[in-house]
This record gives structure tokens, C-alpha cells and sequence, in this order.
């Protein structure tokens, strides 16, 4: 006897290939047969007649491992059709893997969390990030001896952005870095240095990186950002493209048009990258020169209009108005003043989330989804309180794929929008037994209703679910039925 059979659904496997009409059962925890079981008996049994099968969905682009202390976020994750998710990118993060990773444990969630080593952090451990420089090479060298003992910890890959320490980074110092992650055949996910105008050229920063260590690379959330450099975007995806004669290279991509990002992105690196921009910002100097950047930005990627503070950190500004929001309740005229009045009130000078609205071309974004071995990804962000900043890519982005795949292409267009969400995303990061249904595979499992999944999540009402998905099916055990959390945690830490 089977512990559960899920009966009648077209099941789409994973392969990308087109679905066929099997039933799928499973005893302790995979999947122990496929076809035609009308026969078979079984604990527990799921009508779903009519609606579609597919591996739990693998959201390998996330910094859920900033907000697992949250006691809602198992069920957050679950309610998208989300069974397991990767944190640490970006090179944001806990230097300690192994503590990461206990935390994780500790807090008994409903879906698999897996980590990768984030380099920012390690990097903060041989030179302090006030230096303000590069590394040399036999501090390159112990940065990388770090990165391989977060990879012994159990990290599946390393993460690197231009955030904190890691915009310091030398190309020398990461390919040092990059050869520790090829001996382990483990990836490289690089947030690239630039998203706008100098977006090509850190894409073949990136690319070069890759090809001079040997290691696989995985380029986050491609994109093109700011109006003014999307002609560029074909000469992007060419370089990727003839870069795969030579290296292994994938992707990952939300379905947005909008990206989320703290509010000091609108400064240069050279204004914060060693951490001392509000000691800047009390400067005149400092203050003019990030004030005129911050102009820069609204007239060369888009005006302070487009720019929405999500979670700003200063107390007197409200949360979902715009930059020009901001200023009219700081009392000031200039929004870029109000820009840096908000980073001077965080700490870290980060100035909180933003919502950085019509920053990609929407044509580009469907390109991007639709390139090979691109895996769609959230890059959910939490607030400090561990629940999602409010951008609808936290909520929709797996059902908006694929339900736009599905529009788009019928049961072929879903069928490979299904393996961008679970065996694509699986094998990057090196998780085998999961993004197939397969004899053997560990039973992870989402039943929905293409003709009825959509993303309900917007920019005017971000923090809604997904219609349509009806199951969840986590190591086995139902997490969600007909839509809610059932309560139960089988969720489980993968380590490398």
C-alpha cells in the first residue's frame, strides 16, 4: 500500500517536455511509482481530476535566510507552490554557514532551505571592510581558504553582488575564489557589479570570471535596468549566449518590470562601499557630490516619481509613497535630498527597501524567462521583522510565469515554464533528488489549476497569493490542501 496517490491530473514532470495523464504515488517521502494506478491502493488518496501535477517549485534566488525567525514564513512560501528555497545570495548574509544552517533547523519550517555561502561576509573576515580596497593576493588567498570551509559547512555554491563588502572585490580576488567553487563543482552566483549603463560590461566581468576559474556560473535576476540602456540588451544576451561555447553559464529572472533594492542603490559605489556614507553625507562635500548623484540617477534610470519606499528607514516618512512623498513630509523640494535624509536615518545607511518601478522593458524580461537555462527565481527580500518587503515579486512570481507561459503557449509553453521552476533551478545548485518526478526522487509536489492560476499581487496591492494552486506536497506529507496550510513541518535542511 502506497502512502499517497494523486490521481487524474496532467502531470508535468519537470523534463519540460508536453504532460500525460498519469497518476503519481508516494511511500515514505519520494516517489514510488508513476502511470496508470486506478488499482492501487492507498492511505490517502487526492482527486485531481482535471487539474495539473508538477515538482514542488524551487525558488533558488531568495534571502529568506535574513527573516527565519519569522513564524509565517513557511506558510508564505507554501501558499506560492514553493517547496524549497535557496538563501545567501547576493553576497548578503551570516558568514557562518553552519549556524545559518542551524537556524534553519531550529526553526522546523515546512519547506527545504538550502545556503549559499555569501562572499561579503567572508571576505569581512581577513580585510575590515572601512579599508575601503582590494584585497591582495594572500589576502585573496584567505578569503578563499573561507570559502572553502562554507562550502565543508554544507553551502551550495558561492554569492557575490555589489553590495556591503563584496563591491570591493577585486576580478583577481573573486577568480581566486571562483577556482575553490570549481574544484568543488559547485556554482558561482554573481548579482552583477552593474544592471544599467555599464551592464554589459559586468556581464562579461562576469563571464570572464568564469571562464579564468572554470567554475559554472549563475548570472542573478538578468536584466537591463533604466530607459536608457535597453538598446543594449540584444548585445547582453549575445555575450551570453556565445560565452556558452566556452563556460557553463545559466540564469535566473522574476517576472517584473519593477525592481526591489535598498534605497542607497541611486549612489555610486566609490559614495558606500566602504561603509562610511553617512559619515560622507555629514560633509558638504560628501553631501553635494551624493546629492548630485542621486540627480544623476533620476535622469539617466528613471525620476523620482517611479521610486517607492516599500519599508523606508526614516520614522516621518510614509511607507508606499513615492521619493516626492517623502520630501513633501520632510518638509524639503529636492527629492534627492530626501533620498539621503532617509539613508542617513538607517544605521547602515542603507535608507530601507524601494521599489524601483518601469526599470526593465517588459519585452525584455519575457526574453530573459525565455532564455535557455533560465530558472525563474522571487528574490524575495525580508524586512526586518522577517516578513516579505511589499513588492509583488514576494507573492506572484511563480504563478505569474507560468500562467503567462500557459497564455502564451498551451501545455507546451507551461511544460517548460514548469522545468524553468523546478528541475532547471534543481540542478544549478546541484539538488538531484529534487525538480523531477521521478521513481526515487523525494516526494515534493504542487497540484494547481492552469486555467485558473494568476498572480493576484500587484504594486498597488503587493502582499496578496496566488490564485489556482490547490496542493502541496512537502517530503511526502500534505502541507497544503485546497489552498491553506495544513501545519505540517517536513520541510528539511539541505546541505552540499
Amino acid at each position: 500500500m502506497f502512502d499517497l496517490v494523486v490521481r487524474g491530473a496532467s502531470l508535468y514532470d519537470g523534463s519540460g517536455e508536453p504532460p500525460m495523464r498519469e497518476d503519481v504515488a508516494v511511500s515514505s517521502g519520494r516517489i514510488a511509482a508513476r502511470g496508470d494506478l486506478a488499482r492501487a491502493e492507498a492511505a490517502r488518496t487526492l482527486d485531481a481530476t482535471g487539474l495539473a501535477l508538477a515538482p514542488g517549485f524551487v525558488d533558488i534566488h531568495t534571502h529568506y535566510d535574513l527573516g527565519l525567525a519569522w513564524p509565517g514564513l513557511t506558510d508564505h512560501v507554501l501558499r506560492q507552490g514553493i517547496t524549497t528555497v535557496v538563501g545567501g545570495n547576493c553576497g548578503i548574509g551570516d558568514a557562518d554557514v553552519e549556524r545559518v544552517l542551524g537556524d534553519a533547523r531550529a526553526a522546523r519550517l515546512g519547506v527545504h532551505v538550502g545556503l549559499l555561502a555569501s562572499y561579503g561576509p567572508l571576505r569581512s573576515r581577513v580585510i575590515a571592510r572601512s579599508e575601503g580596497r582590494s584585497a591582495t593576493a594572500d589576502e585573496a588567498r584567505a578569503v578563499s581558504l573561507e570559502v572553502e570551509r562554507a562550502l565543508e559547512a554544507g553551502a551550495l555554491g558561492l554569492s557575490w553582488g555589489p553590495y556591503h563588502a563584496n563591491a570591493l572585490a577585486s576580478q583577481e580576488e573573486l577568480v581566486c575564489a571562483a577556482r575553490v567553487l570549481a574544484r568543488a563543482r559547485k556554482p558561482l552566483v554573481v548579482h552583477r557589479r552593474d544592471e544599467g549603463s555599464h551592464a554589459l560590461e559586468a556581464t562579461e566581468e562576469a563571464l570572464e570570471i568564469a571562464r579564468l576559474s572554470g567554475a559554472s556560473l549563475q548570472i542573478s535576476h538578468l536584466k537591463i535596468a533604466g530607459r536608457r540602456n535597453w538598446p543594449r540588451f540584444p548585445d547582453l544576451l549575445a555575450a551570453i549566449e556565445s560565452a556558452r561555447e566556452s563556460i557553463d553559464v545559466t540564469t535566473d529572472v522574476y517576472p517584473y518590470d519593477g525592481s526591489l533594492t535598498y534605497l542607497n542603490a541611486i549612489l555610486p559605489q566609490s559614495q558606500k562601499a566602504d561603509g562610511r556614507l553617512r559619515e560622507r553625507l555629514a560633509t558638504d562635500e560628501g553631501r553635494n557630490a551624493a546629492r548630485e548623484a542621486a540627480r544623476l540617477w533620476f535622469r539617466e534610470r528613471q525620476p523620482a516619481e517611479k521610486i517607492v519606499l516599500v519599508a523606508p528607514s526614516h520614522p516621518d516618512v510614509p511607507r508606499g509613497g513615492t521619493l516626492v512623498d517623502a520630501a513633501r513630509a520632510l518638509g524639503v523640494e529636492d527629492p534627492a535630498e530626501a533620498a539621503l535624509r532617509v539613508m542617513e536615518a538607517d544605521p547602515e545607511g542603507l535608507g530601507g527597501w524601494a521599489t524601483y518601478r518601469d526599470m526593465m522593458k517588459a519585452e525584455h524580461v519575457e526574453q530573459a524567462l525565455d532564455l535557455e537555462g533560465s530558472a525563474i527565481a522571487s528574490d524575495s527580500v525580508p524586512e526586518h521583522d522577517g516578513r516579505p518587503a511589499a513588492h509583488p515579486r514576494c507573492y506572484g512570481t511563480f504563478a505569474r510565469a507560468l500562467a503567462r507561459a500557459f497564455e502564451r503557449g498551451g501545455e507546451r509553453g507551461l511544460a517548460r515554464a514548469v522545468a524553468r521552476a523546478t528541475s532547471i533551478p534543481a540542478a544549478r545548485v546541484s539538488l538531484r533528488e529534487r525538480g523531477l518526478v521521478r521513481p526515487g526522487s523525494v516526494a515534493d509536489l504542487v497540484v494547481f489549476d492552469p486555467s485558473r492560476l494568476r498572480d493576484a499581487a500587484s504594486y498597488a496591492e503587493p502582499e496578496r497569493y496566488p490564485e489556482g494552486i490547490r496542493f502541496v506536497i512537502v517530503r511526502g506529507e500534505v502541507a497544503l490542501s485546497m489552498g491553506e496550510p495544513t501545519g505540517t513541518r517536513s520541510g528539511e535542511v539541505i546541505r552540499a
